[in-house]
């Protein structure tokens, strides 16, 4: 058995911009380029380019952030003592706990909004204890990280936990279906289990690479280290990356999508998460629908260093709406007994979305 790993609302977002920029991309728009080769590489090699823009680089995004900051530290995690390395990262983390006390600190609100709905569902988190809890558990991301250079492979495998009744569970539903679909949301642990995941059933990675070649270099260093094929789709032709997703998937394959990024696209599917609607990518769900393969939703618990990778019910159906329904609901209900494990606790649109959620709570006990 092999495993595929997409995030597939970044892959057919890729897909369909790329098609769309070749018509009317400005034409005073440049790049540059590099050829990565790699034996981690599904192609073998890739041409990465990123985009020559004064503008762009100026703003001072959280694009341009990483950008700076990334290399940075894995210059410092090739060159120095871990010690030394991940000092930034937990000068970083500190920062942000001691501004838990500035009351409109955005990462703070979505706490105090996650923990009143899932008040509503009988559980009595506390903002500030998820808050903190949150930081722990990516420090213990980046820890893991840092870990897997400096002490190999086996060392990191140790902090992940996937169960024995799990693992069967999995091999007996793809002999039973030829395939399965795993869907996961962004947790602190997600691609570091896939570690774990790979040892198992392994994997092929199809990954949105970064808009730098810096940082793509360094992702497929990462990849590497972790003994992981994978597949970068940003910046490829768009007709050879379809065939070759296709091609790949006639086989028997475990699929796992990323699909708790929020979508508002005219495409979306809208269900029910958290007592409002929210659209997200309904791709994946087709995929499984049309292949008639099963659809286990996952989900990845942190605590600290340490991840637990659970498994839901599996579902088979040709409605697509049903399959983003079944794994939005158990997305829900991990993320209400367990949000401190949710990075997108962390991301803009869903702070939006878990506001609105909060909002209408308030209206009805008011």
């Amino acid at each position: 058995m092999r495993a595929l790993l997409i995030n597939w609302g970044a892959v057919i977002q890729i897909l369909v911009e790329k098609s769309i920029s070749m018509g009317t991309e400005s034409k005073t728009t440049s790049y540059r380029s590099e050829v990565i080769r790699s034996p981690t590489l599904y192609t073998e090699e890739f041409t990465a380019q990123e985009e020559v823009d004064v503008r762009n680089m100026r703003r001072f995004g959280g694009t341009r952030i990483k950008a700076i900051i990334v290399p940075k530290v894995h210059w410092l995690l090739l060159h120095t003592p871990v010690f030394i390395a991940i000092a930034p990262v937990r000068l970083a983390v500190l920062v942000l706990r001691s501004l838990y006390w500035r009351r409109r600190n955005p990462l703070r609100l979505s706490c105090e909004h996650i923990c009143k709905i899932a008040h509503r569902a009988g559980h009595q988190h506390q903002p500030r204890q998820v808050y903190q809890q949150l930081l722990t558990n990516l420090l213990g991301a980046v820890k893991n990280y840092f870990d897997l250079y400096d002490r190999g492979l086996d060392f990191a495998l140790d902090r992940i936990q996937l169960s024995s009744t799990d693992g069967a569970k999995m091999e007996k539903l793809v002999k039973d279906h030829g395939g399965v679909l795993l869907m996961v949301p962004h947790n602190f642990g997600t691609s570091f289990s896939v570690l774990e995941m790979n040892r198992t059933l392994p994997l092929l990675l199809v990954v949105r690479n970064s808009p730098t070649i810096e940082r793509t270099k360094i992702a497929v260093d990462y990849f590497t280290r972790m003994q992981v094929s994978i597949l970068l789709v940003r910046g490829g032709n768009p007709f050879q990356l379809s065939r070759t997703l296709f091609s790949v998937l006639k086989d028997d394959k475990v699929v796992t999508a990323t699909v708790d990024k929020l979508d508002n696209s005219k495409n979306r599917v809208e269900v029910d998460m958290f007592g409002s609607q929210v659209g997200l990518s309904p791709w994946a769900a087709r995929i499984a629908a049309r292949m008639n393969v099963p659809v286990v939703p996952t989900y990845c618990k942190s605590q600290g260093r340490q991840l637990s990778i659970i498994l839901g019910p599996p579902l088979i159906s040709n409605d697509t709406t049903e399959l983003i329904q079944h794994y939005a609901r158990f997305f829900e209900q991990n993320i209400i007994e367990d949000p401190a494990s949710w990075a997108f606790l962390g991301d803009k649109h869903w702070a939006k979305a878990l506001h609105k959620a909060s909002s209408r709570l308030d209206e009805t006990t008011g």
